[in-house]
């Protein structure tokens, strides 16, 4: 008996784990856009962010996942440690959802809700219609693990030795509120899920094998024992994301200091909004709110402080290498926020091609200092060799991830835009290093020869500036125009040739200035088909 009791326990925190895990990736794939907005909604506003936190832990169903993306925004620096620490205070508040979807307690309906979902998966053919499908499935099999594991329980409620321990393991006075409030921390680190010992605390609350005042005692503790997973992501991170990683733990055990003293008071000010004994799994979900609302509020003024506190105890470590991007791996968890992150990056990359277009043309005309042109030539193309290898090893992992066709498709366009930008900035630094070498030897470009690489320039100038234009906006709409540039400079190209090679074959030019000025048109004809591949993958 004792053996199947075992399994029954094991088996339904086991369906209830991974229905819970697959309700948050379903949760995601279905509020991608929500998630995409999170970056440009960042604010120093406190109330702001606080808000920003409760909504994406609601989101993505789970505190852990959003805490984790915070760490890598911070190591990322998209977001600096104040707005962390009013996003994490809100990520308490938004993860107190799953205990009021517990409260629904229809543990008899999980089988058929699985089952039924299960079945519209199979028959649904669109992606949405699929994650609408699979969160029902999971939703489930949450209420079928709390249906297996209370049935697991039951059966120790008659069995005196089990009765008698479980008084034991009981609130009496604040020694024992800590004592609890730890046992809940260390299981819930240990299963690295709040959702298992919430799970697990409703049941044993349920069954009537604790009592409401342990229950909440417990659900307190999961909220200090959850912490443990942004602190594991912090590992390696830089100090920042440290700082935000540790507030989220400081901010939990400074809730249970100040509960303790007033606990008996709290508890039982709860029972006047839920009767524990006519609905404990609703009492259990209100002081878990109520708890964690309080002491975000309480935070709010002293956000700051904290920041400088934790600024003063953890210090700066040694240099390290700094990425360019503001892309980490610790988002792929978050697959929309890459996305959408990944994009401003390379419209970056869009706005570094346009200032290295620009000193190009001060170069071919003969304006400004051509040592100084190159150089900043150079240096743009040497930062957007890394960026792009940024951009590709977290992207590359991204795809490694179960991710919605959607979110395939937006990857791999980013992966091939970055690349051909990345492309477009090496030959545009040949063009200038060419340019520069022949200044070095003293050979110039006639007027001739300045006026048609100036019309090449501006025509792929201007190819450049409405492909990345119809990128960043996502207008698919642009074969045909970018096809009719295309074509204007190509036959422009064709005629700089056919011209350069008839002056060729008279001999009237050094042997230096007509390679470099071949590899010039070249390297802008190349320019114009790697665009061209953009174009293409755009209209796709």
């Amino acid at each position: 008996m004792a053996l199947e009791l075992i399994f029954m326990v094991v088996g339904g925190l086991g369906i209830f784990l991974y229905g819970m895990e697959n309700m948050s990736e379903n949760m995601q794939k279905l509020a991608g856009n929500k998630l995409k907005n999170i970056i440009h909604l960042l604010t120093k506003n406190r109330v702001m962010a606080i808000i920003l936190g409760t909504v994406a832990t609601v989101v993505v169903q789970s505190s852990s996942v959003s805490t984790v993306m915070v760490i890598g925004m911070v190591n990322a620096s998209i977001m600096n440690l104040t707005q962390a620490i009013g996003v994490i205070l809100g990520a308490n508040i938004g993860t107190t959802v799953t205990g009021w979807v517990l409260v629904l307690n229809i543990g008899k309906y999980g089988l058929p809700m699985a089952g039924v979902g299960a079945l519209i998966g199979m028959w649904s053919k669109d992606e949405r219609s699929q994650a609408k499908a699979k969160l029902l499935m999971s939703l489930g099999m949450v209420f079928l693990g709390l249906e297996f594991m209370g049935n697991g329980f039951r059966p120790l409620r008659t069995m005196p030795e089990f009765v008698e321990m479980f008084q034991k393991f009981s609130v009496t006075g604040m020694g024992s509120v800590v004592m609890v409030a730890v046992v809940g921390a260390l299981l819930t680190a240990l299963v690295q899920s709040s959702s298992a010992t919430l799970g697990i605390t409703i049941t044993l609350a349920a069954q009537g094998l604790i009592d409401y005042k342990t229950g909440a005692a417990l659900v307190i503790g999961l909220n200090i024992g959850t912490t443990i997973t942004a602190l594991i992501a912090s590992f390696g991170a830089n100090a920042n994301a440290k700082r935000a990683a540790w507030s989220h733990t400081l901010i939990n055990i400074v809730g249970l200091l100040w509960i303790m003293p007033l606990y008996g008071y709290y508890t039982e000010a709860m029972t006047l909004i839920v009767d524990p004994v006519v609905n404990i799994t609703k009492y259990l979900a209100v002081s878990h709110t109520v708890f964690n609302l309080i002491n975000a509020l309480a935070f709010v003024p002293f956000i700051s402080k904290l920041a400088s506190f934790l600024e003063r105890v953890i210090k700066d470590g040694e240099k390290t290498e700094v990425s360019i991007t503001h892309l980490d791996m610790r988002l792929i968890k978050t697959p929309a926020v890459v996305v959408e992150q990944t994009k401003e990056e390379i419209a970056g990359m869009g706005r570094d091609i346009q200032s290295m277009f620009i000193s190009l043309s001060g170069s071919i005309l003969g304006k400004g200092k051509m040592e100084e042109s190159n150089k900043l030539m150079v240096d743009l193309e040497e930062k957007l060799d890394i960026v792009q290898k940024e951009i590709t090893d977290v992207n590359f992992a991204l795809l490694n991830e179960e991710l919605e066709q959607e979110d395939v498709k937006f990857t791999r366009e980013n992966l091939q835009v970055a690349d051909e930008y990345e492309t477009v900035s090496d030959y545009l630094a040949r063009i200038s290093n060419s340019l520069h070498k022949l200044e070095k030897n003293d050979i110039l470009l006639n007027n001739t020869k300045k006026e048609t690489l100036d019309k090449l320039h501006l025509k792929i100038e201007g190819l450049f500036n409405y492909v990345n234009g119809a990128y960043e906006t996502g207008n698919k709409d642009i074969i045909i125009e970018a096809m009719n540039r295309s074509a204007a400079i190509k036959e422009l190209y064709n005629k700089a040739r056919k011209e350069h090679m008839e002056r060729v074959a008279e001999n009237k030019m050094p042997a230096m200035l007509s390679t470099a000025y071949m590899d010039i048109l070249n390297y802008y004809r190349r320019i114009k088909d790697h665009m061209v591949n953009v174009v293409e993958t755009l209209s796709v």
